[in-house]
């Protein structure tokens, strides 16, 4: 039957599922939502409704990608985006029906983007009941909702199966290579064309699928799309880039059959080895060829055939071994005795040591190693890392050294200051940031329990200068939005939102001001509602939402309360000032109840502060007992 799948895809159960996917996948993007997207997930049904129905009549169309360049150790830089939620959704429930198909075509030497064991009949219950919630927690939708095999099972399996060729097989030969800018020189008439070679029956879902990507794809001076690369930052592009290379595959398959190989793929890490020098050569030339007929190429400077132990040195890191197996040893321990932190931070201690380059900027396999050790001593929580990690973060602006140190900050609440001090001094130093870094920066300082005054003078300098990328400023808004703001700042703040072009920065900027008086608040959301931006108005309607629905407040009570804590509270601070604006007596009375029982424990100051300032007006409101 022609377009079966396709007729599948508009179902609001698929969506919802999707959404979970979607959601979950925005965790690990390089740009997040001011609000999390709690604004799409407050009329998550309405909205997944009328998606479906675009769907269905045909009118749905991909927005544009928000995007910001992606620093890298070298000081070059590579495109990140950022797909709008209800786009993550659409391609997530794509690629939730095209995936079994696709997964059968993949030969077993390719290990990512495979498919979990089908699940038995009580984990599809189990699932079906799960899906009907707003808001799972990202495990579970790992473990329950996920359809893919995690990477963290798939790639060790990668890397044992390799050594494995090489020091039992008897393969004493490797090809060596990587694919120049893989993800950007995707040709998406090629992809379309593999696409519909496998799906010959699927080309409504296949061209709904490559139109978003073309028109995501970049433009000439002269207005003229590239057809090519895929947007970077999320698993929709990971999934099509791993079966982009099935004809690779199938080639090595063949060359397989004439010649004594082993070929081994994760993504575009591709491996194979030889028991011969010459079948190694050839088998260069065959990778060659086969990317060439994708329009790929390799890079010359990363290209050769490894010998002997200079295989064992490539696919065996000691250092890195050392760290994953001490960082196995703490998993699934909540608590830990004297005696397992000291040896474990002992451990992590030798391998810090043997570390090279830490005066300047820590190279290539010793960069892994290294962030690795970041995580082991996050589980820890663990400053044994943390002069080094600030002087690298002066030195080196690789994204992934950001989101590593950002995530470890938060573990070490003592550091604070020192940590903040860091932050500041370097936003606010000569030395020029690349955007991404100044808003990490700005976004690492809102979790810490401290931050100087210099740090929010900085944010306010940036949120005034236009030149600054957008995220930058929005994440500037944010760190302004979290303290408790005068009179005279909110009038400001309430200014620029009006004077403001950017949506993304004025949706930021609204969070701050739902610390307006009840009347002001009533009057933002009334005007977001009447917005000629879609954005706004979805952000309008959740306000009003939480306002004047006593249904939807009461949820919104019950999600706040049911996950309290720290990190939760500082995402989600705009919706108690909200909610103590309530116009229902019953959900202010929750709130109240709720916050009397928490605010103590929280140790956040200006959290903290901006808690009891509600829980004051709602007692004052309701009877102080």
């Amino acid at each position: 039957m022609a377009d079966e799948l396709f007729k599948k895809l508009a179902t609001p159960e698929l969506l919802k599922r999707a959404w979970h996917l979607a959601r979950n996948d925005a965790r690990s993007g390089f740009i997040f939502d001011s609000l999390r997207y709690a604004d799409y997930a407050f009329r998550l049904d309405n909205y997944l409704e009328a998606l479906a129905e675009d769907l269905r009549r045909g009118g749905y169309r991909p927005q544009p990608l928000l995007s910001i360049d992606v620093p890298k150790s070298s000081l070059s830089v590579r495109p990140g985006t950022s797909i709008a939620i209800s786009d993550r959704i659409v391609l997530f429930a794509v690629v939730y029906l095209i995936a079994p198909r696709l997964d059968r075509k993949l030969p077993r030497e390719v290990y990512s983007w495979r498919l979990k064991k089908k699940p038995s009949k009580k984990e599809l219950f189990e699932e079906h009941e799960l899906i009907k919630f707003t808001f799972l927690k990202s495990r579970t939708i790992r473990r329950r909702i996920d359809i893919a095999e995690p990477w963290y099972r798939v790639w060790p399996r990668f890397v044992k199966d390799t050594r494995v060729a090489f020091e039992e097989e008897g393969y004493s030969y490797m090809v060596v290579s990587d694919i120049t800018a893989y993800f950007e020189n995707i040709n998406l008439q090629l992809l379309r064309d593999q696409l519909l070679q496998h799906l010959p029956r699927e080309q409504r879902l296949v061209n709904l699928l490559v139109e978003a990507l073309e028109y995501w794809t970049p433009r000439t001076v002269h207005g003229a799309t590239l057809q090519r690369g895929l947007p970077q930052g999320n698993a929709i592009s990971s999934f099509l880039g791993n079966f982009f290379l099935l004809p690779l595959d199938i080639r090595f398959r063949r060359f397989a059959k004439k010649h004594e190989v082993k070929y081994l793929r994760y993504m575009d890490d591709v491996k194979v080895l030889a028991k011969d020098e010459g079948i190694a050569r050839q088998a260069l030339f065959e990778m060659i060829e086969g990317l060439r007929d994708l329009h790929l190429n390799i890079q010359g400077a990363k290209t050769t055939i490894l010998e002997g132990e200079d295989i064992r040195k490539d696919l065996v890191d000691a250092n890195l071994e050392e760290v994953n197996k001490t960082i196995e040893s703490l998993k699934g321990k909540r608590t830990l005795s004297v005696s397992e932190r000291s040896i474990a931070e002992a451990a992590l201690d030798s391998v810090k040591r043997r570390l090279t380059g830490r005066r300047s900027v820590i190279p290539g396999r010793q960069f892994r190693v290294f962030r690795r050790l970041i995580t082991g001593y996050s589980v820890l929580e663990s400053p044994g890392i943390l002069d080094l990690t600030l002087k690298q973060l002066r030195k080196n602006p690789d994204a992934r050294l950001i989101a590593s140190a950002i995530r470890y900050f938060r573990s070490l609440p003592r550091n604070r200051k020192k940590i903040a001090e860091c932050l500041t001094g370097m936003l606010a130093g000569d030395i020029p940031l690349f955007g991404y870094q100044e808003a990490y920066f700005l976004m690492g300082l809102r979790y810490l329990r401290w931050i100087p005054k210099r740090a929010i003078d900085r944010a306010r300098k940036i949120l005034r200068a236009r030149k600054e990328h957008w995220y930058v400023r929005v994440q500037a808004a944010l760190l302004l939005a979290q303290r408790p703001l005068s009179g005279a700042e909110l009038r400001g703040l309430h200014k620029r939102f009006h004077d403001e072009r950017e949506v993304e920065v004025r949706r930021a900027l609204a969070v701050a001001l739902v610390q307006l008086p009840k009347q002001g608040v009533q009057g933002v959301a009334q005007e977001l509602v009447f917005s000629v931006d879609p954005l706004l108005q979805r952000l309008g309607r959740y306000y009003h939402g939480l306002l004047f629905d006593e249904a939807a407040g009461k949820r919104a009570c019950d999600s706040l309360f049911r996950d309290f804590n720290e990190d939760q509270v500082i995402e989600r601070l705009h919706e108690i000032d909200l909610l103590k604006n309530a116009r229902s007596s019953a959900v202010r009375q929750i709130l109240r109840k709720g916050l009397k029982t928490r605010v103590s424990g929280l140790r956040h100051p200006i959290v903290r502060a901006r808690l009891s300032t509600a829980l004051g007006v709602l007692d004052e409101e309701l009877g102080g007992g």
